[in-house]
Formats: structure tokens, sequence, C-alpha cells
């Protein structure tokens, strides 16, 4: 008998045990969640301006510019297009030229393009997409050296930050931050499938100088760098959102939060694949910031036009772009507004949500020293 009450005594500590856990899991998502929704009912009779026909439009003028391929006429030609497009609806447009020359191989002139809005306020949420398109497609059956239109991958995440400029623009005297829209250069152009899109180079070849040179476009005294969004391959038929491994926990359920606050379930799943992607977000991590790469799953996802002939304008679905659109305009509204004095890195009442979890942790602990204590 004794020895089955011992047995019994153990079966209940370790179910304690258990359920303390569980609690603490709990605690720990309740106050997440609750914490994205009380901050999207802040915003909950906001009206959302932007306009996914004209992200289309925008689409449809870059492809009719023709490709995007840096050392090309046409790349100079979209260069000057994006700035004419944002200039009307930022407070500056900024240009980052760098050159790009890999040994024994030409020089290319490369250029970001940044601009940037209610530039009196002190907090930055950096919105980027890059412009360039890949110079051939390796992963079609023919003309595999020739270039791709590039509806989806390169010109849909311009055209959302172009609108987004715009929608933004009318809100800028509830805002509380700075928005900044980065239209980077040379990101498409690296190795896959035994080719080059220019001979030697890699992925991602323009957002690391943008990083080092970053300090000639804002004052650190002065201003703070809060967030990186990258917007990539967003106006695809089929959309649906992956979580990138390297991006920012709190950053991405944030987003994925508000996404499914406006109805967008499909396009920002409860459990979505998780990729590791090389893209633009990367370089930026080394400032210390959270960022968070916007993208599908473009390997073996639903949307099969990767690098092909096909990523034309007949794959792009405007709906993707009110998604995807209203979403990080949402957010934006959502986090940095006048009626919010909170951030998405912050819980409700500006205690961080690793703070839960550490105060479950202690309680678990200390329900074990106690029993251990009384059992001796």
């Amino acid at each position: 008998m004794t020895k089955f009450l011992k047995y019994i005594n153990k079966v209940t500590a370790v179910s304690i045990l258990i359920m303390l856990v569980n609690l603490n899991i709990l605690i720990v998502y309740s106050a997440n969640t609750s914490h994205h929704e009380q901050n999207s009912s802040l915003n909950s009779g906001q009206i959302l301006l932007f306009n996914e026909i004209n992200a289309y439009n925008h689409i449809s003028s870059q492809l009719d510019i023709g490709f995007r391929v840096p050392g090309t006429v046409e790349h100079d030609l979209c260069a000057d297009w994006i700035r004419n497009q944002i200039n009307s609806h930022v407070d500056s447009v900024l240009t980052h030229n760098f050159t790009i020359q890999k040994e024994g191989q030409s020089a290319y002139e490369c250029q970001n393009i940044l601009g940037k809005l209610n530039t009196d306020k002190e907090k930055i949420v950096i919105l980027g997409a890059h412009w360039d398109s890949r110079n051939v497609s390796e992963k079609d059956y023919i003309d595999r050296n020739l270039p791709i239109p590039g509806a989806n991958d390169g010109a849909s995440g311009v055209a959302v930050l172009i609108e987004l400029a715009r929608a933004l623009s009318f809100s800028t005297t509830n805002l509380t931050c700075q928005v900044w829209f980065l239209f980077i250069d040379a990101e498409d152009q690296g190795y896959t499938n035994g080719m080059y899109g220019i001979q030697d180079w890699g992925y991602v070849e323009g957002s690391p100088i943008f990083v080092e040179n970053i300090e000639n476009f804002y004052d650190p005294s002065e201003e703070n760098l809060e967030c990186f969004i990258l917007l990539d391959m967003v106006g695809g038929t089929n959309l649906t959102f992956i979580k990138e491994s390297r991006s920012d926990d709190n950053l991405h359920n944030g987003i994925f939060t508000e996404g499914r606050l406006l109805g967008y379930n499909e396009s920002f799943p409860f459990t979505p694949k998780i990729m590791s992607i090389n893209d633009d977000h990367i370089p930026f991590t080394e400032l210390d910031i959270p960022v968070v790469d916007l993208i599908i799953d473009f390997l073996y996802g639903d949307w099969t036009h990767h690098h092909t002939h096909s990523d034309d304008l007949s794959n792009i679905d405007p709906e993707s772009l009110k998604i995807t659109g209203r979403t990080i305009e949402s957010f934006i509204k959502t986090y940095y507004s006048n009626d919010s004095n909170q951030t998405w890195k912050e819980s409700d009442y500006g205690f961080p949500i690793w703070g839960y979890s550490l105060i479950g942790l202690v309680i678990v602990v200390m329900a074990t020293v106690i029993f251990l204590y009384r059992k001796k």
C-alpha cells in the first residue's frame, strides 16, 4: 500500500508539472495574441487606402519598360520611372549609386532608390523590395539564356511599395514613424541550376552595400531604425506566405496576425511552412533590428513560375496585391499611430512577451522545489 501511495504521489507531481508547463505556454500564447488583437482593434475603424488596381498597373508599366537587367538601357529607364512614381508621394527621393565588378568581368553601374516619408519623426520603418529582373530563365525548358519578365519576382514588390507610398502619404499626421521605401538593385543575378544571371554574381548584391553606407541616409544620433520588412514575390496567384527562418518571430507574428484579422487567413496561415531564404533582409540583421521576409514558397509551392518566361502579367492576381498592401498598410497604422502608445515589440502593458515565459518557468521551478521539500 505504501509503494502504491508513493507511486500516486509521483504521478500527481508529474501531472502538476506538465499542467504548469502547459499553463506557461498558454499564458505566452494568450499574451501574444491578445496584444496583437488589442493593437489591431485600435484601428478597426481605419480606412485602408491601398488600391490593388493601381499596383497591378505599376507591374504592367515595369513590364512595358522591358527587362530590368543591370547594364541595360531598360534598367536605367526603370530607375527613372521608379523615382518619378514615388516623387509626388514622399518627402524626398535619394539615389544610392554603386558599382559591381567581379574579377575579370565588366563593371556594372547599379542604384538603390530610397523614398522617405514623414521625415520629421524619430522612428524609421523600412519597407524594401528588389527591382532588378533576372537575366536568364534557367528553370524554363526553352530560351533559358533569355531574361524573365519578372512580373512577380521583382515588379510586384516594387508596385506594392509605390502604392503604399501613395496610400500612407494621406496619413502622415497620424503616424509616429518615418516610412522608408527602399527599392533594391542587383538582387536576382546569382547562380542557380548551373547558370548565373550575370557571370560570377551572387544573389543579394545591392542590399549589403546599402547597409554598409546606411549612415549616409540618416542621423543615428537623432533617428532610430525600427525594423525592415521585405516584400518579395507578393503578387502571384495562390498567395500563401511562408515563415522565413531567420526573420524575427515577433515581427513575423505581428504581420501575420494583422493579415488574419483582415480576413486573409489563407495567405497568412496559422502554421506556415518554414523555409530558409537568402534574401535582401539578411544584411539588415547586421543593424541589430528586427527583419522579416514576406515571401512565398517559390520552390515547391503552388506558384510555379519562378525564373521562367511565364513570370508574366497573366500569373499576377490583383487580390494578392490587395492582401499584401492592405496588410502592411494596416500594420503600420496599427503599431505606429497616434492612437497607439505601443509597438509590435512590446506586450499590452509594455512588458516583453518573453517575460511571461520567464514567469511561467519560475512557477514551475518553485512548484518543483516545494514538492521535493515536502517529500523530504
